[in-house]
């Protein structure tokens, strides 16, 4: 997404957080793709589950580059039956997306976009993940609720990407058929 900005858009300073920042698998590539682009990103640690620390790295953005969008891409899964659903486990989906999705609504302003990538499964329901359906549905709820308040917002209800990312690197071809029955 940050190459597509860089590109497509000639966005030139990209702040881009998550909770590992520069540690982050990729993350030196990552940067050096970007800059090789022509784009000054910086990349910073920062756990937006948390309104203190999310605070604190909005006020680093130097006003000479304000920021204009958001684009909220975090998720985190823990697949279970619904049987099997503890708080625990539908909090630590719930936090990753809805709790920053919260965050990032109620502590940034002036926006020209706030994007959040959502999932099908919020929509179709998909099966042992009805904590990721609720959180995912959350985020369409708030674009919904932006959109009211006649604030951008668009969310993104993805399927399974073609290419493996960290989030489903581990599925099985069982779990591929599965998904692809449903679409």
């Amino acid at each position: 997404v940050a190459e597509h900005l860089t590109t497509h858009h000639n966005i030139r300073h990209l702040l881009l957080t998550s909770r590992r920042g520069p540690d982050a698998p990729g993350a030196d590539d990552l940067l050096t793709t970007l800059t090789d682009l022509g784009a000054h990103p910086t990349l910073i640690a920062c756990d937006t589950t948390d309104p203190t620390q999310l605070t604190d790295l909005l006020t680093t953005i130097p006003p000479e580059h304000p920021l204009t969008a958001v684009i909220h891409t975090a998720a985190i899964l823990d697949d279970t039956p619904i049987t099997h659903l503890t708080p625990q486990r539908l909090h630590t989906v719930l936090n990753a997306k809805a709790t920053t999705a919260h965050h990032l609504h109620t502590l940034t302003h002036n926006l020209d976009a706030f994007i959040l990538f959502s999932s099908i499964a919020g929509t179709l329901g998909t099966a042992g993940q009805a904590n990721y359906a609720a959180a995912n549905t959350y985020l369409d709820a708030l674009a919904h609720h932006r959109h009211t308040h006649h604030q951008p917002a668009t969310s993104l209800a993805w399927g399974l990407w073609q290419q493996p990312t960290t989030l489903t690197t581990h599925l099985t071809t069982t779990d591929h058929h599965r998904l692809h029955k449903t679409g």
